[in-house]
């Protein structure tokens, strides 16, 4: 049995100098701002300029891990590009572009499309394949997206959708690295809700050319909202609860026993709601999402970021990377410190 162990050995993150805040998104949407403000909890985000893609802002991140790390390029084994799947092109490897841009010449590169969760999926993936092979020491796993792009402001059945914004992270992994320990991963996904969130152009039912289509359908539409917010009214929360309690099972804790929660950023009061239901803090988790908005799968990584600039996270602590996706799917990562 192979017995060693893949930490998280250094993070790195790119934030887009661009701002849309809430002042402007009421304006854009016809919306009063104190709903951006007060019962969203959203005050700016930021947006990348229009010749900055997710390639672009995940080079960065990765080039900051990789300074970070104190390791060369070439170092680098694997590289797992984790994103929600709205890419430079539309058929094309980001991971690819980033190996080839930062010179990791040695390293085999492909994507995680997992929405969200994406990031949390991409290390529970490289840890394994760290661990599978004793040739491989070091992965980037690199979370890039421009989300912000998918947003129609006009439509007020997407308001839960203006929170999106832009950024990058991206983390290496070491074997052994005697800092953390990548224990435990658990996921579920609830696929009754999988047609209530989808960009409908540029897929086989509706591909460019093939006939005018409604400007509408290039965005991020929510079908039936109402269906929608019922049914995750029902088992959000639980499904949540669910992975972060069996993540740290299978590691060997319990919720008792947790000393931070990183989940991706949703709205204030259900923030407040997961803690509440996990009987956490809020100084047990990073909030980032008044000046940050949602960055899709870079929330946890960047939020972890956060507390180790803090000086924060000390030896011994368990810390749990949690996050929910579209399809829609949650996910658990437990380190421990």
């Amino acid at each position: 049995m192979n017995r060693e162990t893949v930490g998280i050995t250094a993070i790195g993150y790119y934030i887009p100098s661009g701002i849309l805040s809430s002042a402007e998104m009421s304006k854009l949407a016809n919306i009063p701002e104190f709903v951006f403000t007060e019962k969203i909890g959203l005050e700016q985000k930021p947006i990348a300029a229009r010749d900055e893609h997710p390639s672009d802002m995940g080079i960065k991140a990765a080039i900051a891990a990789i300074d970070k790390a104190g390791i060369q390029p070439r170092e680098v084994d694997l590289i797992a590009y984790c994103a929600a799947g709205d890419y430079d092109y539309r058929f094309w490897s980001p991971a690819a572009k980033i190996q080839q841009q930062i010179g990791a010449d040695q390293a085999f590169a492909f994507e995680v499309r997992n929405f969200c969760n994406s990031g949390n999926l991409g290390i529970h993936i490289c840890r394994n394949m760290l661990l599978a092979d004793d040739d491989l020491s070091y992965a980037l796993v690199v979370c890039s997206d421009k989300l912000s792009m998918l947003i129609n402001y006009n439509d007020p059945n997407s308001l839960s959708l203006f929170i999106m914004a832009d950024g990058a992270a991206a983390a290496i992994l070491k074997k052994g690295e005697h800092s953390n320990q990548i224990l435990a991963y658990h996921a579920i996904t609830n696929g009754n809700l999988v047609d209530c969130l989808k960009v409908p152009l540029a897929g086989t039912k509706f591909p460019i050319g093939d006939g005018a289509f409604s400007q509408e359908l290039n965005y991020l539409n929510i079908h039936n909202p109402q269906e929608l917010e019922m049914i995750l009214s029902k088992i959000y929360l639980e499904n949540y609860q669910q992975v972060i309690e069996k993540s740290l099972e299978k590691s060997g804790y319990s919720v008792n026993e947790l000393d931070f929660l990183l989940t991706n950023q949703v709205k204030l009061s259900l923030s407040r709601q997961i803690l509440q239901t996990l009987s956490l803090q809020e100084c047990q988790t990073f909030i980032s999402l008044r000046k940050y908005g949602h960055l899709g799968a870079v929330d946890t990584l960047f939020g972890l970021a956060k507390l180790q600039e803090a000086h924060k996270i000390q030896p011994g602590n368990k810390v749990v990377l949690a996050s929910s996706a579209a399809g829609f799917s949650w996910g658990a990562l437990t380190v421990k410190y």
